[in-house]
């Protein structure tokens, strides 16, 4: 009669030192990627002109917290000075 005996003592759930290992460089992979990503987006928002911006509904002043801020800050009003422009007057 044979009987099996468990190779490792480890749990099986419990990450190994390669696998956390790997997944921390993994999350500072994305991080490094992601923070490209946003310092491309603000030289790309500050390159365009300021009517292209208006256009986008983005003023020059707040690029910086539209790309950097946390979704939903940032609120959306109508604005009776852009009528006006609008208008020419």
């Amino acid at each position: 009669m044979t009987h099996a005996h468990p190779i490792s003592t480890a749990e099986p759930d419990t990450p190994t030192l390669a696998a956390r290992a790997g997944s921390s460089i993994a999350r500072a992979w994305r991080a490094y990627w992601q923070r490209r990503a946003r310092r491309a987006t603000v030289d790309l928002l500050h390159s365009l002109d300021d009517r292209t911006l208006r256009d986008i509904g983005v003023g020059r002043n707040e690029i910086t917290s539209l790309v950097y801020g946390r979704p939903g800050d940032r609120t959306r009003r109508y604005d009776e000075t852009w009528r006006l422009w609008h208008a020419g007057r």
